[in-house]
């Protein structure tokens, strides 16, 4: 490759003890030293040095002699997907999924050197690694032996393609529901959701990485990556976007992200062709309205050295090495008319409940087209459909099931009786492609309070939490078009 790749790749013809799957850190390839785990830093996220911190068996916390892997426990799904992978810190594994229903952790195969089939239309993509994602950049003694390793923040990973070895260098940033945003309003966006966003983001996504080199995308989640999160999810193909995305609300760059990979494959064509992916987490560390540096730490004794070395050397961009091990994958696989058209994953509309009762069908349609304009639920539909009235509801089980339920909370010291159900709201453009909004809210009416029975009229209302007359709904975006889809499915229950 020569210096005008979009980013450096490990040689096609690497040693066959490189599984480009699952690499390991004694296979770094060539550096200019050997790694250190005590070296000071700062060096880029996984480079050398930060795989040696991260594989180190030398203690960073005397108390108990705890090393790195003792002092960092991945979380939920990064524990199951490092564990069954079998990667330990400074391992990763690049793997994917070509089918709706499956279980990632069991049916997950490698990646590099595959020959994909998309023809069911579904990849997802996993890149996964046996730490957190934000990697450490520094390492710093804090006295009596102790150390700290500081990471960055991380809220981007930049995305790297080639196709046919061409590189692709659109530079598009990947945030929010919204998947024909532009990218200055995917920025706005994304500032407005994430915690001191104002502070950095905006010339952090709008410039790109400070080495030069050009992503393809850059995806960004609000939540960012954290000391417990050990995997880059990209969805790139789905036919239901609800189930690419799993449930999970930090995918904030999902629907983009699906968008752009469908309208990349319309410029490739149909035919066979090879792609090669390489991410690059890129983090963040900046000073806060007090002027305190705002880090990641991971160590024994007191944070206040690392917090000065963090404001003296370390604020601003961090990015990853762009030889780590790994972190690229190159596959082949073949295009259909139907992969090369251009639509992307849409969101469907929710399913009606098959299992309500049929005597109150007609009475609960009615409730619920009553009270959706109103509450929480019409607060909602207000910012994500503005001027939108309800227009279809979606009768919807809870977690009872479905039909009007019972629900007590303090050991009967409220009660009331509940069904749920899905508002839809068009957006007012009346353009099919527009996006308005499906919300869940329940229709209740208390029959106990304080103790005491009542007989209160029903009402709009949301799902309760642990703070007591604190309610919220699930809202999502959905077309107008997916919405006329809806109400055409579901006439048989208006009759």
């Amino acid at each position: 490759r020569t210096e005008t790749c979009a980013f450096p790749l490990l040689p096609r013809n690497a040693p066959d003890d490189l599984p480009p799957d699952c690499l390991r850190t004694s296979n770094m390839g060539p550096c200019m030293s050997a790694p250190s785990a005590s070296a000071p830093g700062p060096y880029a996220m996984n480079s050398p040095d930060s795989l040696a911190a991260v594989s180190s068996k030398a203690a960073l916390d005397t108390n108990g002699n705890k090393p790195y892997s003792r002092l960092v426990q991945l979380r939920g799904g990064s524990h199951t997907l490092a564990e069954k992978f079998g990667l330990a810190p400074g391992q990763n594994a690049f793997k994917y999924v070509d089918k709706a229903e499956c279980q990632v952790s069991r049916d997950a195969k490698p990646l590099h050197g595959a020959e994909v089939d998309v023809s069911g239309g579904e990849l997802q993509l996993w890149y996964c690694q046996g730490a957190p994602i934000a990697m450490p950049v520094a390492r710093v003694g804090v006295g009596g032996g102790n150390a700290q390793l500081i990471a960055p923040m991380v809220h981007a990973v930049d995305v790297y393609v080639e196709v046919d070895g061409a590189p692709r260098e659109d530079g598009h940033v990947c945030f929010g529901d919204d998947a024909g945003a532009s990218k200055s309003a995917a920025i706005a966006s994304a500032i407005k959701k994430t915690v001191d966003g104002e502070m950095w983001m905006d010339a952090f996504l709008q410039n790109g990485p400070s080495d030069g080199s050009k992503p393809w995308a850059t995806i960004v989640r609000s939540k960012r990556w954290g000391d417990s999160d050990g995997y880059v999810y990209l969805p790139l193909m789905a036919k239901d976007v609800d189930n690419a995305l799993m449930g999970d609300d930090s995918l904030t760059y999902a629907h983009a992200l699906m968008a752009k990979w469908s309208s990349l494959l319309k410029e490739v064509g149909a035919g066979k062709h090879e792609f090669t992916l390489a991410i690059r987490p890129r983090g963040i560390v900046f000073t806060d309205d007090d002027g305190d540096a705002q880090f990641d730490a991971v160590g024994g004794g007191s944070e206040a050295e690392a917090a000065a070395f963090a404001k003296s050397d370390l604020i601003g961009e961090h990015l990853s090495d762009p030889a780590a091990p790994g972190m690229r994958a190159t596959w082949t696989m073949s295009l259909g008319a139907d992969q090369v058209s251009g639509a992307g994953a849409v969101r469907k509309a929710q399913e009606w409940s098959k299992n309500w009762p049929k005597d109150e069908v007609a009475e609960c349609v009615a409730m619920a087209m009553r009270f959706a304009n109103a509450g929480v639920c019409g607060a909602k539909a207000a910012e994500m459909a503005r001027g939108a009235k309800c227009c279809h509801v979606i009768l919807s089980d809870g977690v009872a099931g479905g039909g009007i339920k019972q629900a007590a909370h303090g050991d009967g010291e409220r009660e009331y009786d509940y069904f749920c159900a899905w508002a839809l709201f068009k957006s007012p453009d009346g353009k099919p492609n527009s996006l308005g909004a499906q919300i869940k809210f329940v229709v209740k009416r208390r029959t106990v309070v304080d103790f005491k029975e009542v007989d209160e009229d029903w009402r709009s209302g949301g799902f309760e939490g642990a703070q007591k007359g604190v309610e919220s709904v699930t809202a999502l975006t959905i077309t107008n078009a997916e919405i006329d889809a809806a109400i055409e499915r579901d006439a048989e229950y208006y009759k």
